[in-house]
């Protein structure tokens, strides 16, 4: 008999009008329609981790000439995840945050285990190492449980595993994500101590608002010296595609559709730029055009001079930036948050934004410059924006207020 039934749920809740608190505790009934046209009834009681696809199990149990599929009781969880990122259909970036958190965090815990032996208990006490690791920030902690979770429900789902061992289980304590602002005397004794040939780095941060993977990819064909403007067009990543190899790429990190973004560039940074190139020339390095929902290995080739190399001539890299340059040179001026941590690249950019808004810088330029739709701006900033009322405001009133009648002369 081929295997097609059709389910329908309904709770057997003699008040189905009016359930109990925390939900109906009674059994719920199934109908099925198989591929012959027959139809079963079954009444099946509720229990903790219960899904329609156990459900589904347990009446195909019940139809003659049915015979369930084997399961593969020595599945991994290693072998489960490859399978689930194969059929992920979301946007490239979120899957590879995906694939990126299934190889560096969850496989190393739990890619030799097999599936059906992951118990609650065992995921309760992951769950209290991750939010005492201090070495792991707690948003992270909590991308990692949110993709746990759903390579386990799809286990699940798909009769895997017979309950879901992260049911009830509360994830790590994600808190409210964390900027700083860096005063102009912090950023400016950043520069005066950073080593020569990279202090142009974080000046790209604060003074144009670039990402780290944007400000890796400047190269000497960007710089409009007439104009003053700084084309942001590539990025340096290390990703699956690249073999995780530094990798030139034109294109930007956020917006497969957003081609480059210009930036008005102080003079003082153009000075900047000249002094750097003449103390290290640019390099030419291969340059990818990456297209949206293509492989890399099927896109175009051109070549770029880029400016940021390390001493092993090798693309400048996140890691290397973070651990030998950018971290030491915070601790040795003692920069820290109110908690004690580290300020990260990612804060000059969030400097630079606040301090355009707080000039009354129009959001809609702001956003144009750094590459972010104005939404995403006014969501992450809106407390700078309300500070706009008391300039704005006030024109606001003047503009719609009532006009006063003209003065009419009284006849003698």
């Amino acid at each position: 008999m081929a295997r097609n039934p059709t389910v329908y749920k309904r709770c057997d809740c003699p008040d189905q009008n009016r359930p109990k608190k925390g939900g109906c505790t009674h059994s719920w009934s199934y109908n099925l329609t198989n591929s012959l046209g027959k139809r079963t009834r079954a009444s099946i009681p509720e229990s903790i981790g219960l899904t329609q696809a156990q459900a589904q199990a347990a009446l195909d149990d019940m139809i003659p000439g049915v015979v369930p599929e084997p399961v593969d009781t020595n599945l991994t969880f290693r072998k489960w995840a490859a399978d689930w990122l194969s059929r992920r259909r979301a946007t490239e970036t979120t899957v590879e945050k995906y694939e990126i958190s299934v190889r560096l965090h969850l496989n190393p815990r739990w890619g030799n285990q097999r599936l059906r032996t992951i118990k609650k208990a065992q995921v309760e006490a992951w769950v209290q190492e991750m939010e005492a690791s201090e070495d792991l920030a707690n948003s992270t902690a909590g991308n990692h449980w949110k993709v746990f979770k759903m390579v386990l429900k799809d286990a699940l789902q798909n009769g895997k595993i017979a309950a879901n061992p992260t049911y009830e289980v509360d994830g790590p304590y994600v808190g409210k994500s964390k900027s700083y602002v860096f005063s102009p005397d912090e950023y400016w004794a950043i520069f005066d101590d950073f080593p020569w040939r990279y202090r142009l780095i974080p000046m790209l941060g604060f003074a144009c608002g670039t990402r780290q993977a944007e400000a890796f990819g400047v190269c000497e064909d960007v710089i409009d010296w007439e104009s003053n403007l700084l084309t942001v067009r590539r990025q340096v990543l290390k990703v699956k595609e690249t073999k995780y190899r530094p990798a030139l790429l034109e294109r930007l990190k956020t917006s497969p559709r957003l081609s480059s973004k210009y930036v008005p560039t102080p003079t003082y940074l153009l000075d900047a730029f000249k002094e750097h190139m003449e103390r290290y020339p640019p390099q030419t390095t291969e340059s990818v055009r990456w297209e949206h929902k293509k492989k890399i290995d099927d896109c175009k080739r051109g070549t770029a001079r880029a400016l940021f190399w390390t001493p092993y001539n090798n693309l400048m890299a996140g890691n290397y930036f973070n651990d030998c340059l950018w971290k030491p040179t915070l601790r040795r001026l003692d920069i820290k948050d109110a908690d004690g941590d580290l300020p990260t690249f990612h804060d000059l950019r969030h400097t630079f934004i606040s301090s355009c808004l707080q000039n009354r810088i129009p959001e809609h330029t702001v956003a144009a410059w750094v590459g972010d739709s104005v939404d995403e701006l006014r969501r992450t900033y809106s407390h700078l924006l309300r500070d706009h009322a008391d300039t704005h405001g006030a024109v606001a009133a003047r503009i719609t207020e009532r006009p006063q009648p003209a003065d009419v002369g009284i006849a003698a």
